[in-house]
């Protein structure tokens, strides 16, 4: 389980910086860019934060970029993963290359 610390507000997961699913999955979108795919955007969803178990800051985070350090068998090793609002979707800015 991986700290988890998400600044992306308009996620219907999102509570507060923390989520309320059980584990979320990263991916790897470019040569230095992790997104991720479990972002569900509120507007589409409606606000499933509050229908959902409460929100955790820990969180499993499942990841298919092999280029990153934290990556072993497509789990997130890191201690904490920050993920971040950007123009091309959730962003880990947590990613180390290996």
């Amino acid at each position: 389980m991986c700290y988890l610390d998400c600044n992306q507000g308009d996620c219907c997961h999102n509570k507060a910086g923390a989520c309320c699913l059980g584990g979320v999955k990263v991916h790897h979108a470019g040569q230095t860019d992790a997104v991720c795919r479990s972002y569900r955007c509120n507007e589409a969803y409606g606000n499933v934060a509050t229908d959902n178990a409460p929100p955790s800051a820990e969180t499993a985070v499942r990841c298919d970029d092999t280029g990153c350090r934290y990556n072993a068998a497509h789990q997130c090793t890191a201690a904490h993963v920050h993920i971040k609002e950007s123009d091309r979707g959730p962003q880990c800015i947590s990613r180390v290359e290996k």
